[in-house]
């Protein structure tokens, strides 16, 4: 469990990463950021901060995960530019699954409907299956909004402050759920300061 909890403690700073500018307006001040891992073995990690502490942590983040205009996908480095030209093709394009990658091992889906960008990855169950483990399945949802604003910086730069301030419009949501065949993980901003 301790890489699962590394990997959640990850996720959480890198949104922090996202919570940059603009902690005094509104919505981002009433907001809470969860994550909740409740591991296999009994074990439970569960973290409830106001958006407004994430932004502070922000700061402790690398210069280059910060400010880094380049993402990998697989093998291959795509500029901010790359990406601002897909997604002006998904964003203009009809609510559909655009990528589904099916593999001996899982599948994953990448699709837009509605407002959300949607990433599901469902994998088979383990070597061990013959002890009743269950396939792990990842959920994503991702606001359309946060990801124009990620993207609406010049050059080649990623425009984190303005995605956090558009989660923070976007108000409540789950943003990320992994049930697993060891743990299971959810990641969601709501208005209460207490997990539910």
């Amino acid at each position: 469990m301790k890489s699962k909890t590394l990997l959640v403690a990850a996720l959480a700073l890198a949104l922090a990463g996202v919570v940059q500018a603009n902690e005094a307006k509104g919505p981002a001040r009433d907001l809470w950021l969860h994550v909740n891992v409740h591991g296999a073995d009994g074990g439970r990690v569960n973290v409830n901060l106001p958006m407004s502490v994430v932004a502070k942590a922000a700061a402790f983040l690398p210069d280059d995960a910060q400010h880094t205009g380049r993402v990998r996908l697989g093998d291959r480095d795509m500029s901010a530019a790359d990406l601002r030209e897909i997604w002006r093709a998904v964003k203009n394009g009809p609510d559909a699954t655009y990528v589904t990658v099916d593999e001996k091992d899982g599948r994953v889906r990448v699709a837009k409907s509605g407002s959300y960008m949607l990433i599901r990855s469902d994998g088979t169950a383990s070597r061990h299956s013959a002890r009743g483990d269950k396939a792990s399945q990842v959920d994503v949802r991702i606001p359309v909004a946060v990801v124009e604003a990620l993207l609406s910086a010049g050059g080649d730069q990623l425009d984190v402050g303005a995605a956090i301030q558009a989660l923070a419009r976007q108000g409540n949501g789950e943003l990320v759920t992994v049930n697993g065949d060891d743990d299971t993980v959810r990641i969601w901003i709501d208005a209460a300061a207490e997990s539910r």
